[in-house]
């Protein structure tokens, strides 16, 4: 109990220091994020697709004409290519193939959301409620991926929880109050969010305000949205997307099928196959722990006071409003997509946590029992390790025990009713959760990142132009920068009699690779072999690595050799359909 009563003496008292507050959850964000952001290689093909387009626009001096290749993506806005190539050009053309690079303002844009919540929750329901729902929107599994990532979503998280959370000031706001200021900042957040994303904060709010009228018929609220000045600033804003869109197009999404174009107007990812039902309302889930333990009893709550209380049924709307659309009409990503109810969802767990502490253990919770509890936090960390059945190392197997005591804390605060340790120390345990699964783990797998493994392989090799064959996924191109003609027969006798270094890198199932073994004369030497899997297609790579210069520089030759071991199983896949 004395315990239970100084974590809450504790958060008070940081609570009333704003500033101090607001210290703490950037620190807690930046602990929590950047160990993934610095260790991960490039984890995703969308983020690889933006960051390459990005290179590319800069190193063109194209601002206004993004290309992925030949390929323009008319799907997305202006506003997030402009923000990675910010970051690139402050980085340098030294970085420019550096992916930690394009994911800075992801991260910024997630942390700056996190710090919304709390400053503009905070005359909603009290500082210490909007610090709690901050630290768990922050350290929600789903938030953390969007700060890993060098895509849209990251971005676009900010200006929408911005619009929501004045949204919500400005309906709760007593009818004298001047909302002019707020009114500038929903609109602004509209503005920068279709900038980011196309029209998904405006979505957003509208079915929230669709959901709110079954519960509240009263609109005159809405005027004090000032929309004659409103509109005009979201329009100022925005306009760069349909500059972009008329410069490329000729006429904005000029060539799109109806259907693609009602996509693209829904945000930047494109997803080919619509989800399963129920897909985004199991990633909202799964994917807001810890508070998922407490979200259907603070649900329960707000719909008991939806009668009485504006806030309960603004949140309802917001929640309940948005995860409607998305299994009904969304076709993105349930992964990348219902972060933005995350707030709202942290903001009802936050008030329950006040209600409640130290009253036992809600019912309807889902507080598990805390050895069950310390066991899944070991088995989150252990899961890459047993599916890919790699041997994790000693260091990996103690941080998951930090991992998992943490998760034990916090279980047995929460089940013995103090409510509020087990917001601290579940904060603590998805935060560790973060950093050793992304920044320890996941990094510590080799196989799993083929790119990295044949960029090692060609450490100290001199200098010279990379071809990757029978090997298409766009982390290859982006990373390696890789130059198809020196694959050609007559490049690689010349480069052969010049003693020039080139490398070419073959996956063993490729039909290229083989001819280049039959060369008549002079042959390129075998520099390494490396094995990895694409696990993006589920299926193990098998390269050899081939040089046409010299090979005493090349520091890793004995750590890649060609073992037979590796030329046995190279000589089985040769039998199965490639990975491309």
């Amino acid at each position: 109990m004395d315990n239970t009563a100084g974590s809450a003496r504790s958060l008070s008292a940081l609570a009333a220091r704003p500033g101090l507050a607001a210290l703490v959850l950037v620190a807690l964000c930046l602990i929590t994020y950047l160990p993934g952001v610095l260790r991960l290689p490039a984890v995703d093909r969308t983020e690889v697709i933006f960051a390459e387009t990005t290179r590319a626009m800069v190193a063109r001096g194209a601002w206004l004409d993004p290309k992925y290749g030949d390929t323009i993506h008319q799907f997305r806005p202006i506003g997030t290519f402009w923000a990675q190539g910010l970051a690139a050009s402050l980085a340098g053309e030294n970085h420019a193939r550096d992916i930690r690079v394009y994911r800075l303002p992801g991260l910024l844009a997630v942390l700056f959301s996190v710090l919304a919540l709390f400053w503009l929750a905070s005359p909603v329901v009290g500082r210490e409620g909007a610090l709690i729902a901050s630290g768990l929107f922050a350290v929600a599994p789903l938030t953390v991926a969007l700060s890993q990532l060098a895509i849209a979503d990251g971005l676009a998280l900010l200006p929408a929880s911005v619009a929501m959370l004045a949204l919500l000031r400005i309906y709760s706001a007593p009818e004298e109050t001047d909302t002019l200021r707020l009114a500038l900042l929903v609109w602004a957040a509209v503005g920068l969010g279709m900038l980011v994303n196309a029209l998904h904060t405006p979505i957003l709010i509208c079915v929230t305000l669709i959901a709110l009228s079954f519960m509240d018929r009263d609109f005159w609220w809405l005027g004090r949205l000032h929309p004659a000045k409103g509109v005009l600033l979201a329009a100022i804003i925005a306009a760069p997307w349909l500059v972009v869109r008329t410069l490329q197009d000729g006429v904005p999404f000029a060539g799109m099928s109806l259907g693609k174009f009602l996509a693209a107007l829904g945000g930047a990812q494109d997803m080919k196959l619509r989800a399963f039902p129920g897909t985004f309302l199991l990633a909202a889930v799964l994917g807001f722990l810890p508070g998922t333990a407490l979200l259907p009893p603070a649900l329960r709550k707000l719909w008991e006071q939806k009668s009485d209380s504006k806030l309960a049924r603004f949140l309802i709307a917001w929640i309940f409003g948005y995860i409607v659309y998305l299994e009904l009409l969304s076709s993105k990503p349930g992964t990348y997509t219902v972060q933005v109810m995350f707030p709202a969802m942290a903001l009802a767990v936050a008030m329950l946590v006040l209600a409640r502490d130290q009253q036992g253990a809600p019912a309807w919770s889902a507080i598990p029992w805390p050895p069950l509890a310390a066991l899944f936090g070991f088995a989150l960390v252990m899961a890459p390790f047993v599916a890919l059945r790699d041997m994790p190392p000693v260091y990996a197997m103690l941080a998951a025990a930090v991992v998992a005591a943490f998760f034990y804390v916090s279980a047995q605060a929460g089940r013995s009713g103090g409510l509020r340790d087990w917001g601290l120390y579940g904060v603590m345990a998805l935060s560790a959760l973060a950093v050793v699964l992304l920044g320890v783990a996941m990094p510590s797998i080799d196989k799993i990142w083929p790119t990295r493994q044949i960029t090692r392989a060609l450490a100290g090799c001199p200098a010279g132009p990379i071809a990757v064959q029978g090997y298409r996924e766009p982390s290859a191109g982006f990373v390696l920068a890789p130059d198809p003609q020196i694959t050609q027969p007559d490049a690689i006798r010349t480069a052969l009699v010049d003693g020039r270094p080139s490398y070419i890198v073959g996956e063993v199932r490729d039909e290229s690779l083989g001819m280049l073994s039959r060369m008549q004369y002079r042959r390129p030497r075998t520099l390494g072999c490396v094995e990895a899997l694409n696990v993006m297609r589920g299926c193990p790579l098998y390269f050899t690595i081939l040089a046409t210069g010299p090979l005493e520089g090349c520091t890793a030759r004995e750590t890649y050799a060609c073992s037979a071991h590796f030329q046995e199983k190279a000589a089985l896949a040769k039998e199965k359909p490639g990975c491309e």
